[in-house]
């Protein structure tokens, strides 16, 4: 038995060192209400992205000698905030500064400045009225036109989950897969989604939650000007993918399953052994039954551009696998000159008789698996590395699960070679992740597998790593704030 070590180790922050600080924050204005003054300015830039502003204030300007503000407010990431709870009668300064995620911050604060005395006279003009929805139109068959009101703000946290689709004749849903705002809209009240293929002439019903806010923070109101109809379209985007899909490689795993990597993401039937033809080559008769599918993502990051099929017990003979009605994300056809691709079958296992151990025991397991979490184009890229064991003999593939639910259960994720050493996980969103890497060798035996975990935060990756059952912890700096 394996005894548990302790290993800690200082992993050091996952990205870059950032020492750049944002751009200084301009177009300052402070207009007077009662009690309290109402702040706005432009949005500053930063190398990297912007994490918030912070104003200051006080009855003293920070432009006279010896002065300083008496007191500041993090706002977060918006462009206005009222101050409140201020006397009036007496002038008040403001300035703005910005911070990024590494805690730098804008270097000239304090200039420029505005000021404003709030009244008792003032009644404030802050924006209370909901936006409501106006209209819904489908632009093409995967993409859907909705106009607000007014000016409407999306969540940076998964968007698409404030608009919810569904056919008004049957109820199914139709899957809406990101929203965006239209960038040729000035005014910010158009809202472009893109769904799976929608049915032509179908009646669908668009609902807005209330995730979605106007500028001043009001959510749309449930049941009030929240829906909209529209008809599905059979056009195609401008831009849309003509090829349709091709099978790269096809990969043995064992004797029960087989991966199969694709070009691009593909869309299973509902019974999704009907995209699949396995029969042994040179034989068309002899077929191989497919039991079971599952997509993951590929080991070229093609998310659900990988499906693990699951067979009845393979002989050691060549088959081929072809794939049949499998379509991509806009609709396409298998490609014709690249939908079948042969495998070598693996016999099924042989347990040896327990007296004799030779061949029965597993591959020994890796060491210093470890998962670190970078940015890439604004995306967590998950990089998985490892060392191979020393003593590892007859490995066949290397297997790696996933798990989303603390390590309750894994899921296939990839095969790879048996002198793979890394792998990079991505299209991953914020949470956390689990991941198992086993050894199978010739004979079918599994190694019991080394655990890392990674957890996924919206201002960076805070690493944690398993190694033979032990934890390497790893955190990242929060952000500062100016005193």
């Amino acid at each position: 038995m394996l005894s548990a070590v302790l290993f800690l180790a200082l992993s050091g922050n996952a990205f870059a060192a950032d020492n750049e600080s944002p751009s200084d924050v301009e177009g300052i204005k402070a207009e007077a209400l009662k009690g309290s003054v109402k702040v706005s300015w432009k949005a500053a830039t930063d190398n990297v992205d912007i994490a918030g502003y912070q104003v200051h204030y006080g009855l003293n300007s920070i432009g006279e000698a010896f002065s300083q503000y008496d007191d500041f407010v993090d706002t977060g990431d918006v462009l206005n905030y009222t101050v409140s709870n201020l006397e009036n009668g007496k002038k008040y300064y403001f300035s703005v500064i910005a911070y990024d995620a590494a805690g730098n911050e804008s270097v000239n604060w304090g200039v420029p400045e505005a000021s404003a005395t709030p009244s008792g006279d003032l009644d404030s003009p802050a924006d209370k009225v909901a936006p409501q929805v106006k209209s819904a139109k489908a632009l093409n068959k995967m993409e859907v036109e909705v106009v607000f009101s007014e000016e409407v703000v999306l969540s940076k946290d998964d968007p698409q989950n404030a608009f919810n689709v569904e056919n008004d004749d049957n109820f199914e849903l139709l899957k809406v897969s990101d929203a965006k705002m239209d960038e040729e809209d000035e005014a910010n009240t158009t809202v472009i989604l893109s769904t799976d293929p929608q049915e032509e002439n179908a009646k669908y019903k668009l609902t807005v939650g209330i995730e979605l806010k106007d500028k001043a923070g009001n959510p749309i109101i449930s049941g009030t000007s929240d829906t909209a109809m529209f008809t599905g379209s059979a056009g195609a985007k401008e831009s849309e993918d003509k090829q349709g899909p091709q099978v790269i490689k096809v990969e043995t795993v064992d004797s029960t399953h087989i991966g199969v990597s694709f070009n691009e993401t593909v869309v299973l039937n509902i019974d999704p052994s009907e995209n699949f033809q396995i029969t042994q080559s040179g034989d068309s008769e002899k077929t191989l039954a497919v039991l079971g599918v599952k997509l993951g993502e590929s080991s070229e990051g093609v998310e659900d551009g990988f499906a693990v099929i699951t067979t009845a017990s393979q002989e050691q003979v060549k088959y081929t696998v072809k794939i049949v009605e499998l379509k991509d994300e806009a609709g396409n056809d298998p490609d014709a000159t690249a939908n079948s691709a042969e495998f070598e079958g693996i016999a099924g296992e042989v347990i040896p008789p327990p007296a004799d151990d030779d061949g029965a025991t597993p591959p020994s397991d890796v060491a210093n698996f470890i998962a670190k979490a970078i940015m890439e184009a604004e995306q967590y890229v998950v990089k998985l590395t490892w060392e191979l064991a020393t003593d590892a003999q007859d490995v066949s593939a290397q297997l790696l699960y996933q798990s989303n639910d603390k390590g309750q259960k894994y899921d296939m994720k990839a095969s790879l070679a048996p002198t793979d050493t890394q792998y990079d996980v991505k299209g991953l969103s914020k949470g956390e992740y689990w991941f198992k890497l086993t050894q199978k060798d010739t004979a079918g035996n599994e190694s019991a597998g080394m655990v890392t975990k990674v957890i996924l935060a919206e201002t960076g990756p805070e690493m944690i790593g398993l190694v033979v059952f032990s934890l390497i912890l790893g955190r990242i700096a929060t952000r500062r704030k100016r005193q």
